[in-house]
């Protein structure tokens, strides 16, 4: 079977920091030499073939259990189309035979699985290729280019002439001669131009390659180095802001967008107005959190939750009628994301599978669609397998796409239609030429009408994080470094957790109690209730990528989660979020440690009056 590939330099839209090929050889050799070990000590998801670490009794990508067996997984290359035609009867018939006989992967579960669907190849020339690896179902792709600026979108005729294989080819995001961002067939990139000088040495980029085929534990090591390398010591300049709470937005706007690229990978000391507090991490994790809580919000214009059953955050293509000043928003949030990569802090907030491979540049295919809206996806898919004229004509559809939107400021929806291609709207779409008008949807779907929002997001996020960096990871891989663990372990958190009490080293009989309480309390707690105590004392609700071991403050040390005993001057705990340390008084039983425990809760927790 043949393989199929697309050629990519290791350059991008990014501000690109030079790597010194030679000072990475001893820290390959090292990672390489712990992977032997670590490997014996992971077990492989039967869904995704992510390494999970021993104790773990769900996958860290795709939940699936540890004890699911391949043989109750269902084929994830089952002919997909079928599945999705919902008005043809026969589809209909299959799916209900293929429901009823296995399980079916949900859209979390599909995402991992197809994470290897693609893999980057080093060249002797130092670039690198996109390899599509054989025995996954394809058509007539035929990817192999460099990626560089664009050549032309396909029209109409053109792809009426390919076939159905306007559905099956990857597309790669470039920018084109003005500098917008386009999809381009692999196949049709040209390679002479560049969209920045390449920084990469020949070994530099067989390394980054080298890694990426690596458990994602030891990419995960060698990103934190890297990361390390380029942090700029306090000493030698720091930036420092304060921020009102009633003007967050407005606020960080102000802040964030002053600063010059150097000041970006220096060390950020936040503060609430009239909130004292020492920012050892605390106060930085919950400003992110915050802020990328409030940009996010589809109230607020930017972004749109999707439709689709797993409902990530998408780019908004009507974000322009919602903020004067979208474009500048999204420089902000992508600024505040590469700031959270670049210091290993979470976000809590999820990316749909193509915003994850944008930022990746890998190449996007017809089906990712499913992961934008599947009522879409679905009916598209029976507009291609429709084979009848009168059918497809039926459907009086055009090239053109109608959108509509719901100012801000309260007036009425405002209808927009939008050309596919020149003079769209008067270009019927018929059985001939379905494959263009679903090539061109597609595409407009994907990448055309988020361009610009999508350039200033990218372009924010590799101005703090060099864009090399993250490409060791797959998309899902991605997410998780970017939003830590979704389920909040109790038994991990209590292997990793320290206590102090009231005399060093000499707990008394009450005190060993209100350990054993304070556990017990949180094995009754909801997933979303541990979530909650978890942004409490820590600023953040959700757990690293290496789980609660790796729980840090913004200096980038390993600050445990610590429970620590205090007198009974007052009946509620304290929490300490810039040392990750929750004060607990000494509570007489266990009913009452969990009635103060719940009413924390169920307050904002959130603002800082102490350190």
């Amino acid at each position: 079977m043949p393989t199929y590939s697309a050629k990519t330099c290791l350059t991008g839209i990014s501000h690109h920091v030079e790597l010194i090929s030679s000072i990475y050889v001893d820290s390959l050799t090292s990672l390489r030499s712990g992977s032997s070990f670590m490997e014996q000590q992971l077990w492989k998801c039967s869904v995704c073939s992510f390494s999970n670490v021993p104790d773990k009794t769900n996958c860290d990508l795709c939940q699936t259990t540890r004890e699911a067996k391949k043989s109750k997984i269902p084929s994830l290359w089952r002919p997909l189309f079928q599945a999705a035609a919902k008005t043809d009867q026969a589809s209909a018939k299959l799916r209900g035979r293929t429901k009823s006989e296995e399980q079916q992967l949900n859209k979390v579960q599909l995402a991992a699985a197809r994470r290897n669907l693609w893999r980057r190849e080093a060249l002797p020339t130092g670039e690198v290729r996109w390899v599509r690896l054989p025995g996954r179902p394809h058509t007539q792709d035929n990817h192999t280019a460099i990626l560089g600026d664009d050549s032309s979108s396909p029209s109409p005729d053109m792809c009426s002439s390919r076939g159905s294989s306007c559905m099956s080819v990857g597309y790669v995001r470039v920018r084109d001669s003005t500098g917008r961002l386009v999809l381009n067939e692999s196949d049709q990139v040209g390679g002479a131009h560049r969209l920045a000088p390449r920084r990469f040495g020949l070994a530099s980029a067989a390394l980054v390659v080298e890694v990426s085929k690596m458990p994602f534990l030891n990419k995960l090591k060698w990103y934190s180095m890297e990361i390390h390398r380029l942090w700029v010591p306090w000493e030698l300049g720091h930036v420092e802001f304060v921020v009102r709470r009633d003007h967050l937005v407005e606020d960080s706007l102000l802040h964030v967008m002053r600063l010059s690229p150097e000041q970006l990978r220096q060390r950020w000391r936040v503060s609430f107005m009239g909130e004292p507090a020492l920012d050892a991490g605390g106060v930085l994790r919950e400003w992110i959190s915050l802020l990328v809580v409030e940009l996010f919000d589809p109230s607020f214009g930017l972004f749109v939750s999707t439709a689709s059953s797993n409902h990530c955050a998408w780019v908004n293509s009507m974000s322009g009628a919602h903020q004067v000043r979208h474009l500048e928003y999204f420089s902000l949030i992508g600024r505040v994301v590469g700031k959270a990569l670049f210091e290993e802090q979470l976000v809590p907030v999820h990316f749909t599978v193509p915003l994850l491979k944008h930022v990746l540049g890998v190449p996007i295919s017809f089906s990712d669609l499913q992961f934008l809206d599947d009522e879409l996806y679905q009916s598209l898919v029976w507009l291609k397998q429709c084979s009848n004229p009168d059918d497809v004509d039926a459907l009086m559809l055009d090239f053109s796409v109608t959108r509509t939107t719901q100012r801000q400021d309260g007036k009425p929806i405002t209808t927009e239609t939008v050309p596919l291609a020149p003079g769209g709207e008067s270009i019927a779409v018929t059985v001939v030429n379905k494959a263009a008008y679903l090539d061109l949807l597609f595409q407009y779907h994907i990448l055309d009408s988020v361009s610009y929002q999508l350039l200033m997001f990218l372009a924010a996020i590799y101005s703090v994080v060099p864009e090399e960096l993250l490409k060791v990871f797959d998309y899902k891989e991605l997410e998780l470094l970017l939003c830590g663990v979704p389920t909040v372990d109790v038994d991990d958190w209590k292997r990793h957790a320290q206590v102090a009490y009231l005399v060093e080293n000499t707990p008394t009989r009450l005190e060993l109690q209100n350990v054993s309480w304070f556990w017990a309390v949180l094995d009754t707690f909801t997933n979303e209730q541990r979530a909650k105590l978890l942004q409490f004392v820590t600023g953040s609700s959700r757990v690293p990528a290496q789980g609660f071991k790796a729980l840090i403050s913004t200096d980038g040390r390993v600050q445990p989660f610590k429970l620590s005993f205090c007198p009974m001057e007052h009946l509620y705990p304290r929490a300490h979020t810039c040392f990750n340390r929750l004060d607990l008084p000494l509570y007489e039983s266990k009913s009452e440690m969990h009635t103060y425990l719940i009413a924390v809760l169920s307050q904002d927790a959130t603002g800082f009056s102490m350190e």
